[in-house]
């Protein structure tokens, strides 16, 4: 549901100025005429958001670089609907607490992510993608129809800015604290009347936020991205877009702070929160340095041609990934050493193929009906390495080969009824499996180098078969107000780990929502309440193992998601643009027993059969309030806007055992700031302050079985700063 939020566009005539939405369903503006109507493409055709009958919001590009948003992490300090996670350099997303924390090479996501419709399965290229976009759109709710497997929480879709025929350009310089210098540029070229191009960059730096001491930092970034678009138009009726963009992501990487585990007096594990750094901790006793060096390279296609009845239209995209990334994982009773690193080393390479046909939308009975292809080739060398005699040994080695593919039919189509009443079905038949093939390796004797190892051959195929469907009802009550109801399903593959198989999970939602716009176009209100069925939740478990450790992934039997998600935008002329976003959420395990390990003050493990119904489920808390208030003020020479934006979140929790050392205590997250727009001159300049609060706010934390402590990672502290952008 979206709605319009603060930013308003300065022009040199205060008489000519329009305002920009900053912040949820951007792309709405603050004009004589209210707020301004937004196109997404969420169902495969562009349509008004305010016409399209999902649960959604929409950022627009240019108020998330007015926040300085540049990656999921920060979109989701005033996203209220989604939820951060990250582990070995991947963005897991929660929505309506579905989410997948398996970011093993096997597994899938719950939420698709992808850029201009094509798809990726891993979250490494999007820690630096949030540049010279045209919008964001979130979806929430299982999407399994239109935006196919992997969509069971929700799709997220980036759309990038395309070519213009207009000559264009502009630039951005923003420093802060922690060494801060980030940078965004454009240059948009008409070449003639069929052929534009249109050229970006961004580069984001600073220290790292956690001073390690001996270690040097951690959570920091040295990063650079760059895309390049071409447009061209060469007959009646076809257009087309090619866009490049490489990604190279590097710096202090992700700092993981590992607490041994405590026993009480009984040989127990204490669950409860140890002792952590007070606040946002600058400094954190991490024995290793973390390091991250991605390279991504990314190429991306569309091509539409429009006949007389239909829409042919192509798209796809090859994205080819060298990840690389050590993170620490020592403690002092870890299976090896008490200093060790985990290396993780993966070149996943991927492609998308996608044909689809759309109907005039004129017509009374309107579709869409496409064939999509997905196919990963995946390579790993990762390991875990411990110092001995003056140097590091690898301690435990994994070797694979992995092949995922995925092939789907779809089609969907809108009746109309009547002029106001319509009738939507769609359906989806998916064919998925997945293959991995190489071994394990660890050494014999692990006190000396050179290591003998033993390897351990593994192997692992599996297939799945699903049909997914919607079925809904629209109805437009005034020219601006809407109801509608649909029924939605959703599917996520299964897969297997070293120590296990799983099986794939599903969803059922219902959803009944209305958008409205009242008081002269200068109000929105927007509402669903939504009902879901979800069953065999893919749920990990990091465990002691085989002399080291693993992953197992467990299905859990059923779990209930109901809430409510009202919107509300209010611009008040001469004031300014109020707004207010908030989700009331119950998530609950209605069945979900499994065998528990449970590590004991001997070194053992005792494995116990629990059962968590009526626990939360990972990061879905029961309340998220987003809100803010945008205004400009008239001052000698120009204007000023002012924004304020605060994120509320309730406790939550990061582990389906519900325990205190992995809560997550409720918060809010502020960002403030004042950008100077003069009457003359083509620039502007801004200072901000992001986490006000500087609030603690974990991106991780697990009881980790794997180094046998209470592992944790941390959001970024308070940064504040300042930038100067020009515009021509």
């Amino acid at each position: 549901m979206p709605k319009a939020q603060a930013k308003l566009s300065h022009q040199p005539r205060p008489a000519a100025k329009t305002a920009p939405a900053s912040g949820k369903a951007a792309g709405q503006r603050y004009a004589a005429t209210g707020i301004e109507e937004v196109t997404v493409t969420s169902q495969k055709r562009a349509a008004s958001a305010q016409k399209t009958p999902i649960s959604m919001s929409v950022w627009k590009g240019k108020d998330l670089q007015t926040l300085g948003i540049s990656n999921l992490e920060a979109l989701s300090t005033v996203a209220p609907d989604i939820n951060f996670l990250q582990t070995e350099g991947q963005a897991v997303i929660t929505i309506r607490g579905i989410s997948s924390h398996d970011t093993s090479e096997i597994g899938d996501p719950a939420v698709a992510i992808a850029t201009d419709g094509v798809y990726t399965n891993r979250g490494y290229s999007f820690n630096n993608s949030f540049y010279d976009l045209d919008r964001i759109e979130i979806e929430r709710g299982p999407q399994g129809t239109l935006s196919g497997r992997n969509a069971v929480g929700g799709a997220i879709n980036l759309i990038t800015a395309k070519p213009t025929k207009k000559q264009e350009a502009n630039a951005k310089v923003e420093f802060g604290n922690y060494g801060a210098i980030n940078s965004w540029a454009m240059v948009n070229q008409p070449i003639s009347d069929k052929v534009q191009i249109r050229a970006a960059f961004n580069s984001t730096h600073h220290e790292g936020y956690r001073d390690l001491g001996k270690s040097g930092y951690g959570d920091g970034a040295n990063d650079v991205s760059g895309r390049l678009t071409l447009a061209f138009q060469p007959f009646k009726g076809f257009s087309g877009n090619i866009s490049y963009q490489g990604t190279h992501i590097g710096g202090a990487g992700q700092a993981v702070y590992n607490v041994s585990y405590r026993f009480g007096a009984d040989g127990n594990l204490l669950t409860s929160q140890p002792d952590l750094p007070s606040g946002n901790p600058r400094h954190l006793p991490i024995p290793t340095t973390p390091q991250v060096s991605t390279l991504d390279n990314a190429l991306r296609w569309n091509f539409d041609y429009k006949l007389p009845y239909v829409t042919l239209s192509y798209l796809g995209g090859y994205d080819a990934t060298n990840y690389k990334e050590v993170n620490d994982s020592s403690s002092n009773v870890s299976y090896s050493r008490q200093i060790e690193t985990w290396n993780a080393n993966e070149h996943p390479k991927t492609q998308n193929q996608e044909f689809r046909i759309s109907s005039d939308e004129n017509y009374k009975f309107f579709w869409t009906t496409g064939i999509y292809y997905f196919k990963e080739n995946n390579s790993l060398t990762s390991f875990d390495a411990i110092p001995v005699d003056d140097a590091w040994g690898r301690s435990l080695i994994f070797n694979y080969n992995t092949l995922a593919r995925s092939l789907a039919w779809y089609a969907h189509g809108t009746w109309k009824i009547l002029p106001t009443l319509r009738l939507t079905g769609g359906v989806r038949y998916n064919w998925d499996s997945k293959t991995r093939s190489g071994n394990i390796m660890f050494p014999t004797d692990s006190s000396s180098l050179p290591y003998n190892y033993i390897t351990s051959p593994n192997y692992g195929h599996a297939s799945w078969t699903k049909a997914t469907w919607h079925a809904g009802i629209e109805y437009d009550i005034t020219p601006r107000n809407m109801a509608y109801f649909k029924v939605d399903t959703g599917y996520k593959p299964g897969g297997f780990t070293d120590l296990n198989a799983y099986n794939p999970e599903n969803v059922r939602s219902y959803e009944l929502g209305f958008k409205n716009r009242f008081w002269h176009n200068r109000l929105q209100f927007n509402i669903s309440g939504f009902w879901e069925d979800y069953t065999g939740q893919q749920v990990s478990q990091i465990i002691n193992n085989l002399g080291g450790g693993g992953e197992i992934i467990d299905n859990a039997g059923s779990s209930r998601i109901y809430g409510v998600d009202p919107n509300l935008v209010l611009q008040i002329p001469h004031v300014g643009q109020f707004d207010f976003d908030f989700q009331w959420l119950h998530a609950r395990f209605r069945d979900f027993s499994v065998a528990v390990q449970k590590p004991m003050a001997d070194g053992t493990s005792a494995i116990i059969m629990q059962q968590f119904s009526g626990n939360q489920l990972p990061q879905a808390p029961n309340f998220s309030v987003g809100a803010g208030f945008t205004r400009y003020w008239t001052v000698p020479s120009g204007r000023v806007m002012t924004q304020i934006r605060t994120r509320f979140q309730s406790s939550n929790y990061f582990y389906f055992t519900n325990t205190g050392d992995t809560k997550q205590h409720a918060y809010t997250n502020t960002t403030a700031l004042a950008e100077y727009f003069p009457d003359m001159g083509h620039w502007h300049a801004q200072v901000f302050i992001r986490n006000l609060e500087n609030s603690r706010i974990f991106t991780y934390a697990a009881e980790n079985g794997y180094a046998n402590a209470y592992t944790y990672s941390f959001a970024a502290p308070r940064t504040f700063g300042g930038s100067i952008s020009v515009d021509y």
